[in-house]
């Protein structure tokens, strides 16, 4: 009896997989490698930052561009010496010429009316050797096509598709493709609306009313079309499951690298993990290492990580 008791805790040690030691994951290229260069006295211009586009830990300033001022209430508290909330518009920077090391819009583009106004605005901020990171949504995909139908638009006033727009901000704002890599969706969409219609405000559309009625049917739908999406994109080859992208733009040259996708993203908050970077408590499982909640975990397929 003591030796089945030995044995079934062993397999239980194995059951559980550990995350690997950071310093052996080969990790995909993001922002935050970008933020990590910059020094003091360089500045990163954050175009329709609402509550703040990434979690800030760079030397250099931040002026985050808003121009809805309500989008800054439920803002976390930020050093403001080095973080500074701006009210204005993206096609009208109130910024100096070559005032930007960094421009970050960070799902913001296809919210923003006048793309080409928009683009050259950045062009004038820019400095010569800056940078610009633009992560959009894939306006024919999946994903998109779920958020519109759901929120009735949702303030998506553009559709992109990913050559065409990074050739217009190639051309636009004199700057050049270096990476880019696909960003996997979890629906994450769905599980805010569930959280919405717990509270249930004045204002909401009819649509979101009626779906508010069946919060558990959305809860389904999310999980449906998480699962669905990697199986189809694992054995057909599809993109069911990548919502958008992130282009990162610099004055060099070459060809752009395409860094791997995480197709592991948290179906609560939405984070990107690397498989081999999560702790898998049981199999088939892994908690998120943002809000600590449990989700499915897929294995990676084709280039993903």
């Amino acid at each position: 009896m003591l030796s089945r008791v030995r044995l079934g805790l062993g397999i239980r040690r194995r059951m559980v997989k550990a995350p690997l030691d950071p310093a052996r994951i080969a990790w995909s290229f993001d922002i935050y490698s970008w933020l990590a260069e910059l020094e003091a006295g360089h500045w990163v211009l954050d175009i329709g930052s609402g509550e703040g586009s990434f979690q800030w830990a760079c030397l250099g300033c931040v002026a985050a561009l808003d121009e809805d001022p309500k989008s800054f209430r439920n803002a976390p508290d930020r050093d403001p010496s080095s973080y500074h909330r701006v009210c204005g518009r993206g096609d009208r920077l109130p910024f100096g010429d070559h005032s930007s090391d960094l421009i970050i819009c960070h799902h913001s583009l296809e919210h923003l009316d006048g793309l080409e106004r928009v683009l050259g605005e950045m062009a004038r901020v820019l400095k010569p050797d800056g940078r610009l990171y633009v992560a959009v949504p894939n306006g024919y995909g999946l994903c998109d096509a779920v958020y519109r139908f759901v929120f009735e638009g949702g303030g998506h006033l553009s559709r992109f598709a990913r050559e065409p727009l990074a050739g217009m901000i190639e051309r636009t704002v004199g700057v050049r493709l270096a990476r880019w890599q696909k960003l996997y969706s979890s629906f994450a969409y769905l599980r805010r609306l569930m959280n919405l219609m717990a509270t249930r405000p004045a204002g909401l559309s009819r649509r979101l009313r009626r779906l508010g009625r069946f919060p558990w049917a959305l809860g389904a739908a999310q999980w449906v079309l998480y699962l669905g999406s990697r199986l189809a994109d694992r054995v057909l080859g599809t993109d069911f499951g990548v919502y958008g992208w992130a282009l990162y733009f610099d004055h060099g040259s070459g060809a752009p690298v395409e860094d791997p996708p995480y197709v592991n993203v948290c179906l609560n908050c939405g984070a990107g993990h690397h498989a081999l970077s999560v702790h898998r408590p049981y199999p088939g499982v892994y908690r998120c290492k943002i809000c600590d909640r449990v989700n499915p975990f897929v294995r990676p397929f084709r280039n993903s990580a």
